[in-house]
């Protein structure tokens, strides 16, 4: 049996969202958004961490270390989608801002978790 990660590892992928955001709106427009709020920030901050413990989740469930990084690489190739999502959901409101970027972790996830437990065997 593996030992199970902290629920405190999603803080970071909270983090990450946040930064994603400062950089895309960088990217898009060559300054960072001057109409954003700090609560926004935090907003995307929550909507993150969501996320985070979504991963956390799934990877403790695995039983292995080829397990564990399936999850990941799941994950993290959700990312990309549950960002724009996350955007998308900022146009919606905020509970879209903490909702919709879960449905593409989560479902990109568990299949990663699906092949975890397929390739732990």
């Amino acid at each position: 049996m593996m030992k199970p990660l902290s629920l405190l590892w999603a803080l970071p992928v909270g983090l990450v969202s946040v930064i994603w955001q400062v950089v895309a709106y960088y990217v898009r427009f060559g300054q960072v958004n001057p109409y954003a709020e700090f609560r926004d920030y935090v907003w995307f901050f929550i909507g993150g961490s969501l996320g985070g413990l979504i991963l956390v989740l799934f990877m403790n469930w695995q039983t292995s270390t080829r397990g564990r990084w399936s999850v990941l690489t799941a994950f993290v190739l959700a990312t990309p989608v549950a960002m724009i999502f996350m955007v998308g959901g900022g146009l919606f409101g905020l509970v879209s801002v903490l909702i919709f970027p879960q449905i593409p972790w989560l479902i990109f996830t568990w299949i990663g978790s699906l092949a975890g437990k397929f390739l732990s065997r």
